[in-house]
């Protein structure tokens, strides 16, 4: 701004034209000159009338220059930080050159808040942990895509939404880290929650940091009885081999009449065989491959699938064409492990099962849904070993969420809310 040199030179021709009238009388006088009452009295009310006026002008830019810094001090408060005025010399000098070196610092400053808001936006947004900042009224100001997903519903519909709204009060006043259970959009946990304190523009703000670690839990559990069934495998399987051949060899051996002694050999030989499988399949489940992914077509696999359960017809609910980088004959064995189970619990009620899938964000969202009566024991779902059916083996689910947390995805159960019966979620990264 260059008002104030000018503002300077208006000042100083001012004051000159003030004393003009004064140094005009005192010059006279000086030479000895008889100068008329009349006329020294008219010399000095002109002096006066300048000096009135210079006064009059000094108070108006003075007046200006407060005005201008009122108006420049405002812009500040507003956030423009571009406004520069040239110093000159003088204590108003002194003033313009405070009021520059204030706005480059927080120009400065401001700069360096936007660089560090976006930095945490793309860290945010790159972390797979879920990341949600909250004010000090415990209001959420902020979030990652991953707290988008566990929440199950965009940042426009959460920002501004309270603590206990979102049921994460309870997580703000305990003592962090800590693992809790809550049910989420993708699961109930277990939890991993940390929280961490700090300052955003000027105010306290906390930043808590959710991470899933049921897969990692499950992940030690798998490894435990990994290891339990190779020793149990090797064991049993040699203890069978031998009961299976010594029963063989008895009954051959058994006369014709003692008909109780080859039945009760027949029985032997026919459990440990039986037995014999049922370790073999858990053995084949501890040795699953890692998947071979491609790009398959899941409508053309869904409907693959539902050909094969013959017990009831299965409503296909989605025409559209999806399609996902998979391991074919994996996920489809989980697909089938799936439907069976919902059409078991179906075919107790009279009910039916549909399925349908759907692109859900970044994932590819299938849904099996039965009519059955729906799901009583929601903690053993997952226990290896665990059925509630007759002669069933537990291994159906288990082998599920094996092979699609091996995708990189997750598999969730539960009970359906506005009807009977129970629906199975499985959700598979599936970059469009």
């Amino acid at each position: 701004m260059s008002g104030e040199p000018r503002g300077r030179w208006r000042d100083a021709a001012l004051t000159v034209l003030a004393l003009l009238p004064l140094l005009t009388l005192a010059a006279v006088g000086s030479t000895g000159t008889a100068v008329p009452r009349a006329v020294q009295c008219l010399w000095l009310a002109l002096a006066l009338i300048w000096l009135a006026a210079w006064m009059r002008a000094a108070a108006k830019s003075r007046a200006r220059r407060l005005r201008l810094l009122a108006s420049l001090l405002q812009g500040l408060r507003e956030g423009d930080y571009g406004s520069r005025v040239r110093p000159g010399a003088g204590p108003t000098g002194e003033i313009w050159h405070e009021f520059n070196a204030l706005a480059a610092k927080l120009g400065g400053e401001e700069r360096r808040g936007l660089e560090t808001d976006a930095l945490l936006s793309q860290l945010l947004g790159g972390l797979e942990l879920a990341v949600l900042i909250v004010d000090e009224q415990e209001r959420l100001v902020d979030l990652n895509p991953a707290a988008e997903q566990l929440l199950g519903k965009s940042a426009a519909e959460l920002v501004g939404r309270g603590a206990a709204d979102l049921g994460l009060s309870d997580w703000l006043g305990r003592s962090a880290p800590f693992i809790d259970r809550h049910a989420f959009a993708v699961g109930e946990g277990p939890w991993e929650v940390r929280r961490v304190v700090f300052r955003r523009q000027g105010r306290p703000h906390r930043l808590l940091v959710v991470t899933d670690v049921s897969r990692a839990l499950r992940e030690e559990e798998r490894r435990a009885w990994r290891r339990l069934i190779r020793v149990l495998g090797h064991e049993i399987n040699n203890s069978l081999g031998s009961i299976q051949s010594t029963a063989g060899l008895l009954k051959e051996r058994a006369s014709a009449a003692d008909q109780t002694a080859r039945e009760g050999l027949e029985l032997i030989e026919q459990r440990s065989r039986a037995l014999g499988a049922f370790i073999r399949r858990y053995a084949e489940l501890a040795r699953l491959p890692p998947p071979s992914p491609e790009r398959v077509d899941i409508a053309a696999l869904i409907r693959r699938v539902v050909l094969l359960e013959r017990r009831i017809p299965v409503q296909i609910g989605a025409d559209s064409t999806e399609t996902a980088l998979v391991d074919r004959s994996q996920l489809e064995q989980a697909l089938i492990n799936l439907l069976r189970n919902a059409a078991d619990a179906a075919l107790e009620t009279g009910g039916a099962v549909r399925v349908s899938w759907r692109r859900s964000g970044r994932d590819l969202l299938i849904e099996v849904e039965d009519d059955g009566p729906g799901i009583a024991h929601t903690e053993n779902l997952f226990v290896p070993f665990f059925t509630t059916k007759e002669g069933g083996s537990g291994i159906g689910l288990v082998l599920a969420r094996q092979i699609i947390e091996a995708h990189g995805g997750s598999l969730q159960l539960s009970n359906r809310e506005k009807a009977r019966g129970a629906v199975a979620r499985v959700r598979v990264p599936s970059p469009a």
